[in-house]
């Protein structure tokens, strides 16, 4: 099936509107296409209102998560599916206690469906648990939830993890030294994606550890982490990290040392990067799908129309192979982290896989023509 270029259009736009919307989406101060706010308690007629809760705005793909879910939603209000909509990130660094307190602000507002990308896997049960006692929809997505009332969509955080080590493991002969770059320390993805880590590197006996950092799944941050470790450690064949490699890259090259091979980022700079160095050492660039807002924006407007949505989906990872980098690369902008278009219809499509226990349905690559 092919995406009509509009829709990848969409995404595009979505990236060039991150910095904005971190800024206005921040301060709670969204606003729909109507002019009004997007907080406001009051519905435009009877359309829902549908908010957004993001536990953690410190890195490119959360704020292209935003981005993504804020310009789907301002075209579904045009469209006469929603009358408003919000979107606010906690301030603080994957704060349970501060995205819990910005969730109650949120229930004052009395949103109709409520969309979680949560910082802890099990501190947010009891709010999560009064929204649905109000009657709001919850959907759960970018990670696993201990809230039994929810609809949880996520990416399998092991198929990530796998991809990100394997291939990089291989193309390094299955032997030498890498650093581990972790990604947000504490929230449930990663723990699942660092033990899955740590299993994959058992399988190789001849591989060591230098060193362990934390990159935050951000390349800049992990410039920095990694660089702090340089110094100390050995000779350095491969840097396993989740969507960081562009800034492991600028860490290897200030130090006057070769690229190793990397996972590297899903957006447009790191795998323009990856193209123009005619890097070919096992690198890859693999990450969770910030489409995944959207598709969740589309399961709760199928919940509030009395739709049957499979209480948990998972749906694919964005894995960028080199065999399909130059077709991404020349899509994306520079801050622009890889999305599945997430139509209704596809996300229908998803749902109907679901039900029949049949794989996830793969959504397009895009090409030039699209």
């Amino acid at each position: 099936m092919r995406i009509p270029s509009t829709s990848w259009r969409r995404i595009a736009a979505a990236a060039s509107l991150a910095t904005v919307t971190f800024l206005t989406s921040a301060c709670g101060t969204g606003t729909g296409s109507n002019g009004d706010a997007a907080g406001s308690a009051a519905k435009s007629g009877d359309k829902p209102f549908i908010a957004l809760s993001n536990g953690f705005i410190g890195n490119g793909w959360r704020q292209t998560m935003v981005a993504a879910f804020e310009d789907a939603a301002k075209q579904a209000q045009a469209d006469g599916l929603i009358g408003k909509y919000k979107a606010i990130n906690a301030p603080g660094d994957n704060s349970a206690t501060e995205q819990i307190a910005q969730i109650k602000s949120l229930l004052l507002q009395k949103p109709d469906a409520l969309l979680i990308d949560p910082s802890s896997p099990t501190a947010l049960k009891p709010v999560i648990q009064q929204a649905c006692n109000a009657g709001i929809k919850v959907v759960v997505f970018d990670s696993a939830i201990d809230a039994p009332c929810a609809h949880v969509i996520q990416n399998s955080f092991t198929d990530w993890a796998t991809h990100a080590a394997k291939p990089l493991l291989e193309g390094i002969g299955g032997k030498g030294n890498v650093i581990v770059s972790r990604g947000v320390v504490g929230s449930q993805p990663e723990a699942e994606m660092h033990k899955t880590t740590q299993k994959i590197l058992s399988d190789y006996p001849s591989v060591k550890t230098a060193a362990t950092v934390t990159g935050m799944c951000d390349g800049a941050t992990a410039q920095k982490a990694v660089l702090g470790v340089l110094s100390s450690v050995p000779k350095v064949d491969g840097v396993i990290g989740c969507g960081d490699g562009y800034g492991v890259a600028q860490a290897f090259t200030s130090a006057g040392k070769d690229v190793p091979a990397v996972t590297f980022e899903t957006n447009g700079r790191a795998l323009n990067y990856w193209k123009d160095k005619k890097i070919d050492n096992g690198s890859v660039a693999v990450m969770s799908d910030p489409g995944q807002s959207v598709a969740a924006m589309w399961a709760a407007l199928d919940l509030l129309d009395g739709k049957k949505v499979p209480e948990h989906m998972t749906l694919p990872i964005v894995l960028v192979e080199q065999k399909d980098r130059d077709a991404w690369a020349s899509v994306l902008k520079p801050d622009q982290y890889a999305a599945w278009p997430w139509t209704r219809d596809l996300f229908r499509q998803q749902v109907e896989a679901a039900e029949n226990g049949g794989k996830p349905v793969q959504p397009p690559v895009p090409t030039a023509a699209d």
